[in-house]
């Protein structure tokens, strides 16, 4: 018997399970509200020199900084000059990475659920003045066919990130009923 009919059988079904869980959002930040200009600078520009893919979230050193959804601790990284990050596989095959943290709350393996603590906030060590932060970022490791925007020159580097700030305000306006 061939058993590599198979092995594609489930690994096209582990890969579609990915999509079938369903994505709870939450902002990230205690108190902050994506939609509201004064508490957070976003930036979404992929590719090319000074590429932001992600945005920034100031709040007070210590604010506490919550899983914006479910998803599995990837990977927890402490770079020498005291910086932490943390990576979440979440639904959707989506990676969630928090940076500028000044502590971690959770553990590398380790489940994590909408809302649960991941650390607090901090500064980045090469920020002068230090002006605290949450570095917020998603990144689709399967492909999102629908940004490809061909006419752009950095189009293809469009379809592995997904725009956290529209992530995080359609979830905002859909539970709020205010549209921007």
């Amino acid at each position: 018997m061939n058993k590599k009919p198979l092995l594609l059988l489930l690994a096209l079904t582990i890969f579609m399970i990915g999509y079938w869980i369903p994505e709870d959002r939450h902002v990230p930040v205690e108190g902050a509200q994506t939609y509201n200009l004064a508490n957070i600078a976003y930036g979404y520009k992929v590719g090319g020199i000074n590429a932001q893919k992600g945005i920034n979230i100031f709040a007070h050193k210590g604010t506490p900084v919550e899983a914006t959804t479910s998803g599995i601790v990837l990977y927890h990284d402490n770079t020498p000059d005291g910086e932490h990050s943390v990576w979440v596989l979440g639904a959707k095959w989506r990676l969630h990475h928090y940076a500028n943290l000044d502590q971690v709350s959770v553990k590398t393996a380790s489940w994590v659920k909408t809302g649960q603590k991941i650390g607090t906030i901090g500064a980045p060590a090469h920020s002068t003045p230090a002006a605290t932060s949450l570095y917020y970022s998603i990144r689709s490791l399967p492909p999102q066919v629908t940004e490809w925007k061909p006419a752009q020159s950095i189009g293809l580097d469009q379809v592995f990130y997904v725009n956290p700030h529209e992530f995080l305000t359609n979830y905002q306006n859909d539970k709020t009923g205010k549209h921007p």
